[in-house]
């Protein structure tokens, strides 16, 4: 016989609260798993639409937010120039004695940007043209303009190296017109002369002599032809791909360079600096075109740092880019003379006069050039040049692009203000080029990430609440379930019963789901005995009665199939019904049918 309806009605309230047990299992499980993964998959879905918004907001387009701003810069741009005074003029020219330099510095520039004429191309290209120019800011200096200091005559040093395998008449001729003018390897002049040039009566008596042709121009200085100067570019926009944005594909009309001595050297890498793409990492290395380096200059990642509070990433000019093809390799293109000195770059091929650009203070440059002159201290914190970059948006919060011009000087027979100089690269300027965003603009972009990793601890925080909710709704359940299953109408909800001596439990029956009968197996000798002891719980299940015969005397034995042998005493157990008292908890004996 099986259990019967009440027993059934019971057994699926427990299916139910199990089922439903399963069910908060399932969720608890799935919310550890949802704090776990969650945050990171909310955080991924954000960052995808960052990065969205953030290549629209960064694509040259006149419909972009950065539009504007990279059309006519606001941002304050500064030029710092820091010049080298010789000292000891006479004693290096007649003794050959060591330069002795004393900085000073800066003399500090507002440098202005306009770009006009722009044409939007196929390819994701646009044109335009670039006017600079500099002004001066006497409250950001050590000095004026008309401040003067002893550096080296340009136009001699560099009429010099000209005519070093030149014929003797010509060398004559030279040194004659210096004499007339006064003119010595050194001169003194102004800050205004030095950097933006004047008209030198030496070189326009040569110019007579020579033509126009040989020589164009008569005014001298360092950078003649930058303050207010126009050139003309090509670039990529982003709009298709976002880390082309601002590269390079043209500049001044040319998509490459003509004056270095490989194709490698000659490539127009990168951009001009003022925009990177977004999406920045440490891997890359990013490439600026630099024009008075006449090259692409590297910047390679070296730390993170935390700027304005935000974490951002510091990339640096490498050593190796002022290095000859000696100590590295890739830079023989750089190199078109017969000797290139390590830590000077050479680039008299692409300006007018024997021009080498090195890191200020030679930084970088082997020993023996920095121990040719007195004055010289190389610091890697003043002279590096380096960017601060939000590698999510790729907006550089900071630059300092910094490169000191040096003039190469030497001694040539039949010029005799050259004579007993000593031949090697003389320092002139050193530049620094600073930019340095607003830190309320890095304080709205921390606030926006803020933000952002706020959504991560909301999912976080609602998996951990979910999970503990449905833990202790499990307790709670789990609790309610012992206790349906241990009550009894009129007993104790925790009773039990076990058998002195081995036997089983075979039945159960229920009202309203609650256990009222217990059945079970005993031997015969036990019958009326109330050999009931608290030894072991039974187990409160319904189990299905094996069927049974009643006997006479009110005891039963199982039926016997065919094939079972007969033998045996068949009254050695009988079905006990065994009641349990409230009060007292004594067994109340007897045998009974089970119904």
């Amino acid at each position: 016989m099986t259990c019967r309806s009440r027993s059934t009605c019971a057994t699926c309230c427990l299916a139910y609260a199990m089922c439903f047990m399963v069910t908060l299992s399932i969720i608890i499980i799935v919310s550890i798993m949802g704090a776990i993964k969650g945050p990171s998959a909310v955080n991924e879905m954000v960052e995808d639409k960052i990065s969205t918004v953030i290549d629209e907001m960064m694509v040259l387009e006149p419909s972009s937010e950065i539009f504007q701003s990279w059309l006519d810069p606001q941002i304050p741009i500064y030029q710092k120039f820091y010049f080298f005074d010789v000292q000891n003029a006479d004693d290096v020219l007649n003794r050959g004695a060591k330069p002795r330099l004393v900085e000073i510095g800066p003399y500090t520039y507002r440098v202005s940007i306009s770009r006009y004429n722009l044409t939007f191309g196929d390819n994701d290209t646009l044109s335009f043209k670039q006017k600079t120019w500099m002004e001066f800011v006497p409250e950001l200096s050590v000095g004026y303009e008309n401040d003067s200091f002893t550096t080296v005559n340009i136009p001699l040093a560099a009429s010099v190296s000209v005519l070093k395998y030149a014929d003797w008449f010509s060398k004559m001729s030279v040194s004659a017109v210096a004499s007339i003018h006064g003119h010595q390897m050194f001169i003194k002049l102004s800050v205004g002369e030095i950097l933006w040039g004047y008209e030198d009566p030496f070189m326009k008596q040569l110019q007579d002599l020579a033509g126009k042709e040989a020589i164009p121009s008569y005014v001298v200085g360092i950078l003649p032809h930058v303050n207010g100067s126009v050139i003309s570019s090509v670039i990529n926009t982003g709009a298709s791909n976002i880390t082309e944005l601002n590269k390079l594909i043209e500049w001044n009309g040319m998509t490459e360079l003509d004056w270095w001595g490989s194709k490698e050297a000659n490539m127009i890498n990168g951009s001009d600096g003022s925009i990177l793409h977004p999406e920045m990492t440490a891997e890359e290395t990013i490439y600026v075109y630099d024009q008075i380096h006449c090259r692409s200059v590297p910047y390679i990642y070296k730390e993170d740092i935390t700027f304005y509070d935000v974490p951002m990433m510091k990339f640096h000019i490498p050593w190796y880019t002022y290095a000859n093809a000696s100590s590295y390799p890739p830079n023989a293109g750089f190199c078109l003379q017969d000797s290139c000195p390590d830590g000077i770059l050479n680039v008299t091929s692409c300006m007018d006069a024997n021009f080498g650009i090195s890191a200020p203070h030679f930084l970088y440059a082997s020993p023996d050039i920095i121990d040719s002159f007195d004055g010289i201290e190389p610091n890697e914190t003043k002279h590096q040049s380096y960017m601060v970059v939000e590698p999510v948006t790729g907006v550089s919060y900071t630059q300092r692009r910094r490169l000191q011009m040096n003039l190469y000087m030497e001694s040539v027979d039949g010029i005799m203000q050259s004579e007993g100089i000593r031949s090697m690269y003389y320092p002139l300027t050193w530049i620094e080029m600073g930019v340095d965003l607003p830190e309320s603009l890095a304080t709205d972009y921390k606030n926006q990430m803020s933000a952002v990793e706020g959504y991560d601890d909301m999912v976080f925080y609602a998996f951990i609440a979910t999970a503990i909710f449905c833990f202790l709704l499990f307790i709670l359940t789990a609790i309610c379930v012992i206790l349906q299953c241990c009550k009894k109408r009129g007993v104790r909800d925790d009773s039990y019963v076990t058998m002195k001596k081995e036997g089983s439990i075979t039945s159960k029956t229920y009202t309203d789901g609650i256990p009222t009968d217990i059945y079970v197996k005993i031997p015969n000798e036990d019958i009326g005995n109330n050999n009931v002891t608290d030894e072991q719980k039974y187990e409160q299940k319904c189990d299905i009665i094996t069927e049974s015969t009643v006997l006479s005397n009110g005891h039963t034995h199982k039926h016997q199939t065919d094939d079972e042998s007969s033998s045996g005493d068949e009254h050695d157990e009988v079905l006990w019904k065994v009641h349990i008292s409230e009060a007292n908890g004594n067994v109340i004996s007897g045998p009974e049918t089970q119904v």
